[in-house]
């Protein structure tokens, strides 16, 4: 998705992290949740509770501002108070899902939970469910984030114009509850609700009031060290894997398709490791340009996909920032010249291109376009807007057309050049949300729907949709009445009939590389089918996105936004492994072209790891990290700039495991999976709400055993059940049907044992180790050892080898909140990474050298060992380079 630089704001797209990693943000409860009745009780049926009471909410009365309170959607803090001067105030003029919500870290002993609050109401218009109104609500979460006993009842919820009224209710509380969230909404429901006065207050078992506590993590425990900044510099990496790309691109001619796999003109195969590179940034200096493409070359990096060139919130963009002057029908000869120039350098390094087309674009006036688009690049209404279309095609026949001044070749026929995508993120049946037509578009549908075969001679009503968020897999819903089945299927035409447009101009043109459609990460059936009429399948995922919505879409603040805090090897069923799995379409290659385990989450390191070893074991065909951007701010070598969300080119831990997860990747360290597990969609699937599959839901475990896939014929193959002794629900143990990976999802660890790498990561302390070449035992609770072959050798005859070992890192006076879930201080000046204590074996071999490597790659003076162990707590290093004598 995008995850666009944290200088612009961006509405609502952060929506899709709640995909990935269990999220808290906007969403409705599972139906089944209020099927019992409702207590509500009034002022005058009960008291309030008492003045003098613990109430663990801060900023009850809304009077500090909302301190606290995470406020997405049309809520605010408003004059509008049943007491004080400040109450919240949720005004809904679109079906979304709006309002606010603390969390609250539950005491040692806490048995007993009452929550209160008071709403007022103006014409509320309850939803399409019986729970979809004004209502305040509650969840008790477990250690892991996850929701205990579904939804409770909610403490009240109304409809209609009511004056202030209260609402009460008392919650037994389970053992295991960790946290307890608070919710004020408007749930989908139209009109305007006022809150005001939320209390909680915790008993023990004895009725005596409580304080809220709170949590401690990784973070807080151990000792810290600062990354060197002396020897971290632009251009430079630990280890150079430069050997693995195959230098220059575009050798082995363009990039095609057959029977699945992407493979080059001569029949050399291709599968691609690497990066994003963003907005302003694909127009960086030469001399930026040159050091990057040297970084990323060492790093192993084979395709750079350049991202938002059409961004208006960049300078500069493509089109010189031309949007409020002359429009964007035409390019920037400077921002032209710096775009070849990288191309160029990329080329000569082995670096495939992956171009996108339309991103951010912003469509003006200036450009013949009257009512602008309801968001940047084109969404929704770029499937069927005529102007927009034809704008589009302009747009990608001057891109493939240009000549690159210094090759001399038009992108059309630079085979460096590897796949285009048409759109990004976007699908013309929702946004991340819920629908955002506005009636100038909704009226050129609704024409192209009166005029189709699907509206039976316009005697049927096309029906509008939004998301259901149930679950925290979102599924279609309808937001108003309508033929839900035959509107999808109209609406599936338009996207179908966009895709082969777009695919037969760009064939005109002269695009003769693989084109992709769009990369909406939304587990939607039809938007998924109506991709699969191009040549590749992509798709975008993030573990634990900042919920920047919840923060009014401040982007510029992103760090003090709200994230889950969870762990991705504790979460398998939630993890984007699991995840993108269900977007593989049998028969078509499948790329990943925006994916992070984001930062401030506490369990970063688990991520490359995690999406390397397992997204080779699905045999997918490319991964790109998103985002990589050296020059974005002043300092991008590691240690210099600091930690965020997103951006790898700073962030220890990942560019430490790509040392592992780089020749994993390109040499298939670990083997794809030799099965296959393939689910048929039938047309009454793709065609009807929800749209939504939940094979892999009941069956989490499958991608991390064998490879899995959808096929839109409606015939399933492969027998799911042969891969159960794979699987032990009781113990949490998945092992790869290859053998080589293995996943404890209860203690939250994961093993690679091939023959080039060996190691573990994610919540390994006290837990012993024995792998061919190493033994041995960490006591950090959550860190990561790697070995990796440097010279192609099997790692137990192999005479060099990197050792990679890391804990976590963060920034000096970082400060997570009592939930752990929102940064109180997000630290500055110095990058510090925990040490790791332990001691490893090397087996085998003698003469055992090793060598800390700085992060320009400069070697260290040799590590003193002890009769062959080597303890890892008297170093300050994240990579080692082994010398073995054999």
């Amino acid at each position: 998705m995008l995850r666009k630089p944290i200088t612009k704001k961006l509405a609502a797209i952060a929506l899709l992290s709640l995909i990935s990693c269990g999220g808290t943000g906007p969403k409705t409860p599972e139906p089944t949740a209020l099927k019992e009745e409702t207590i509500e009780t009034s002022a005058a049926e009960k008291a309030a509770v008492p003045e003098n009471a613990e109430n663990v909410i801060i900023d009850p009365s809304f009077e500090e501002g909302g301190k606290d309170w995470n406020i997405w959607g049309g809520s605010k803090v408003s004059d509008v108070a049943r007491s004080g001067k400040a109450g919240l105030t949720i005004r809904n003029e679109k079906i979304e899902w709006s309002g606010a919500e603390q969390v609250i870290v539950a005491p040692e002993g806490a048995t007993l939970v009452t929550l209160s609050g008071w709403i007022k109401t103006d014409s509320v218009v309850q939803g399409s469910q019986s729970w979809e109104n004004a209502r305040i609500s509650i969840e008790f979460h477990d250690e892991l984030g996850k929701l205990i006993g579904g939804y409770p009842p909610v403490a009240g919820q109304t409809t209609g114009t009511t004056d202030w009224t209260h609402y009460t209710r008392d919650y037994n509380m389970s053992s295991a509850t960790k946290t307890i969230k608070v919710q004020v909404a408007l749930g989908n429901a139209l009109g305007t609700a006022h809150f005001d006065d939320i209390t909680l207050t915790i008993r023990n078992k004895d009725g005596e009031l409580l304080k809220a506590g709170r949590l401690s993590g990784i973070m807080d425990e151990g000792e810290w060290y600062a990354l060197d900044k002396k020897t971290s510099t632009t251009g430079s990496h630990y280890v150079d894997w430069s050997s693995l790309l195959d230098a220059p691109a575009g050798k082995h001619g363009f990039l095609t398709v057959k029977d699945g796999n992407l493979v080059f003109e001569n029949g050399t195969p291709a599968r691609f490791w690497g990066t994003n590179m963003v907005a302003k940034n694909c127009f960086a200096s030469d001399a930026a340009i040159d050091s990057t493409v040297s970084r990323l070359a060492k790093m192993g990096v084979n395709m750079l996909r350049m991202h938002h060139l059409d961004a208006p919130w960049t300078t500069p963009n493509i089109f010189g920032n031309t949007e409020k002057t002359t429009g964007t029908r035409a390019f920037s000869k400077e921002s032209m010249r710096q775009l070849d120039y990288f191309i160029y350098r990329a080329k000569q390094k082995g670096i495939y291109i992956f171009l996108d087309l339309l991103v951010h674009r912003d469509f003006t006036e200036a450009d013949g376009i009257v009512n602008r688009p309801p968001d940047l690049g084109g969404k929704q209404v770029g499937f069927f807007s005529e102007k927009i279309i034809e704008l589009q095609k302009e747009f990608n026949e001057n891109l493939l057309n240009h000549v690159n001044q210094f090759t001399g070749v038009a992108y059309k026929d630079e085979p460096a050049i590897a796949m285009s995508g048409i759109i990004n993120e976007s699908t013309i049946f929702s946004a991340f949300s819920s629908d955002i037509l506005t009636p100038p578009y909704r009226e050129e549908l609704t024409k192209l729907w009166e005029k189709s075969e699907f509206s039976d001679s316009a005697k049927k009503k096309l029906a509008v949709f939004s998301l259901d968020w149930a679950n925290d897999r979102p599924k279609l819903r309808l937001a108003s009445e309508g033929d839900a089945h035959e509107s999808i299927k109209f609406l599936s035409s338009l996207e179908t009939a966009y895709f082969k447009n777009m695919e037969q101009h760009l064939r005109k043109t002269g695009a003769r590389y693989p084109l992709l459609g769009s990369n909406m990460p939304l587990p939607l059936l039809a938007t998924l089918h109506n991709n699969s009429v191009l040549d590749v399948i992509m798709s975008n995922e993030y573990w634990d996105h900042p919920q920047v919505w919840k923060i009014n879409n401040d982007w510029d603040n992103m760090l003090t936004a709200p994230f889950n805090n969870r762990s991705q090897l504790r979460n398998p069923k939630a993890s984007f492994i699991q995840s993108k799995s269900y977007f593989r379409v049998a028969g078509k290659p499948f790329v990943i072209t925006e994916w992070n385990h984001c930062y401030p989450n506490e369990y970063v390191l688990e991520g490359v790891p995690l999406m390397a070893a397992y997204a080779a074991l699905q045999g997918w065909n490319g991964v790109l990290q998103f985002e990589f951007n050296e020059h974005a701010h002043d300092h991008h070598a590691l240690g210099h700039g600091r930690l965020r969300s997103y951006t790898l080119a700073v962030q220890p831990e990942d560019v430490a495991h790509w040392v592992m997860a780089a020749p994993l990747f390109h040499r298939g360290d670990v083997k794809a999976a030799p099965g296959l597990i393939v689910e048929g969609i039938s047309k009454e699937q793709y065609e009807n709400i929800p749209n939504y599959s939940d094979m892999l839901e009941a069956n989490y475990h499958l991608p991390f055993i064998t490879r899995v896939a959808k096929s839109f014929d409606g015939e399933s193959k492969g027998d799911i059940n042969e891969y159960a002794k794979y699987f032990s629900a009781d113990s949490g143990i998945i092992r790869s049907e290859t053998n080589e990976l293995l996943l404890n999802s209860k203690q939250g660890y994961m093993r690679i044992e091939t023959a080039r790498i060996q190691g573990t990561s994610g919540f390994i302390g006290g837990v012993p180790f024995d792998f061919p070449l190493f033994s041995g035992e960490i006591s950090n609770r959550h860190a990561s050892i790697y070995a990796v072959s440097a010279d192609g050798a099997d790692l137990v005859s192999s005479k060099r080898f990197y050792l990679i070992v890391t804990g976590p890192a963060k920034m000096k006076g970082q400060v997570y909140d009592p939930t752990r879930t929102q940064l109180e201080n997000i630290g500055a000046d110095e990058v510090l990474v925990q040490v790791v204590n332990g001691t490893i074996n090397f087996k085998g071999g003698k003469d055992v050298q090793v060598f800390p490597l700085e992060a320009n790659g400069t070697r260290g003076a040799a590590v003193e060992l002890t009769e062959g162990a080597f303890d890892l707590g008297k170093e300050r290093a994240l990579v080692y380079e082994v010398v073995v004598g054999r």
